[in-house]
């Protein structure tokens, strides 16, 4: 008997930090999945409730990582995707980035009735300074697909867009603070990996819809190997 392969889920880009192993075959194993409300604590708190939620967990059988890339939180979404990156690279598995906006659809889709139908679904975010982070998306059983892809839009641009897709469903994130979808995180690597796609850990990047406070290039590059400190002399 094969050992069960997981995808592993972190989702990171609103107060919620939400985890969850998948199976890889489904009905192989059952899905699991927990989240803490951390806010401000995300930081301190991540690899914690990582260690807690992976414990007794074999690193060999996870067959690949899925990560919420943003937009929403700049420092929870660089924080996700730091530790997707870095697992991907350790582990040298496939690393799955996806929009927030578009893994909410994906949840809004799930949450329509079983089986789900094919759902036409705009997704709205609050950018402050009167904008709005925005996408619009046709979610199906194999995935989700951008008609408009998600990007920062001012607010008469995006009610424009709105009235171009009367049959979409407008779904406004702030209605979904209280949570974090990674099980749909998980299902959208999922349905990737056995279509195939093997994305690498440098690929993933963190997706803030506008420049971060911060520079933050630095991601795209590997960092130097460390050189080793000659022993002082003694005299």
């Amino acid at each position: 008997m094969s050992l069960v392969r997981w995808i592993l889920g972190i989702h990171t880009t609103t107060p919620v930090l939400g985890l969850a192993l998948l199976p890889l075959e489904p009905g192989l194993g059952e899905t699991r999945s927990q989240s803490w409300w951390l806010d401000r604590e995300m930081a301190a708190q991540l690899h914690p409730c990582l260690k807690v939620f992976l414990a007794g967990q074999a690193w060999s059988q996870i067959a690949g990582i899925a990560v919420a890339l943003g937009p929403g939180s700049f420092t929870g979404s660089r924080l996700g995707v730091s530790v997707a990156r870095l697992l991907g690279q350790q582990l040298g598995i496939p690393v799955f980035g996806y929009s927030a906006l578009a893994v909410l659809a994906r949840q809004v889709w799930q949450e329509q009735g079983s089986p789900p139908q094919p759902l036409t679904v705009a997704v709205q975010m609050d950018a402050k300074r009167g904008e709005r982070y925005g996408g619009v998306y046709r979610v199906t059983e194999e995935g989700v697909a951008a008609e408009v892809a998600d990007r920062l839009w001012e607010e008469e641009a995006w009610q424009a867009t709105l009235r171009q897709w009367p049959q979409a469903l407008s779904v406004n994130a702030a209605d979904f603070v209280d949570s974090a979808p990674v099980v749909a995180l998980a299902e959208l690597a999922r349905a990737d990996f056995r279509a195939g796609l093997r994305p690498q850990w440098q690929e993933v990047l963190p997706l803030y819809g506008r420049q971060p406070p911060i520079d933050l290039r630095g991601l795209n590059r590997t960092p130097p190997p460390q050189r080793e400190r000659s022993a002082p002399s003694s005299r």
